[in-house]
């Protein structure tokens, strides 16, 4: 009878413990599957932060390029090589943070007019509005905004030809 007794003991303890493991072994591998979905979801909005920052950033750039660009076309040259200063230092300062292999092209091929865009502010040539069209257009494609259609250019032959009457 002892023995019986024992073994039902034995049987009971192992059952509570069963009953009492059981569920908390369940909800320990909800939680893990919640914590990693949980993860998941910090890395993608991580992602999408650093992304967002990005796009802050370069929309400064492309900010700062503007005012630039207004600077000449009003002709005020002196303000527009300070701004023009400024904006290729921060072309300079974004092109290695940037991963996007296009951004980093254009920031590459902006970098590359600066002397040439420095020189014709300092003379005040108006005709560095050309260089800035080119360099517009770069850094929108880059940063995927829309790009306007060319201006048809001059012919030479339609220029030099006087009109018939």
């Amino acid at each position: 009878m002892n023995r019986l007794l024992a073994v039902l003991v034995v049987l009971l303890v192992a059952g509570a413990f069963v009953m009492g493991y059981w569920p908390q072994r369940q909800q320990l591998d909800a939680a893990r599957a919640e914590t990693a979905e949980l993860q998941r979801q910090l890395s993608d909005a991580r992602s999408q932060l650093a992304a967002a920052e990005t796009r802050a950033r370069l929309g400064r750039v492309f900010g700062q390029f503007l005012a630039l660009d207004d600077a000449v076309a009003a002709g005020n040259f002196g303000e527009a090589r300070t701004l023009s200063s400024t904006f290729f230092d921060q072309v300079r300062d974004e092109a290695p943070k940037t991963t996007d292999a296009t951004v980093r092209t254009a920031f590459d091929a902006v970098l590359m007019r600066r002397d040439g865009v420095t020189a014709g502010l300092a003379r005040g040539e108006g005709s560095v509005r050309e260089t800035l069209v080119v360099i517009e257009r770069e850094l929108r494609r880059a940063l995927g905004y829309p790009v306007p259609p060319a201006a048809p250019e001059k012919s030479a032959a339609s220029e030099a030809a006087p009109a018939s009457s």
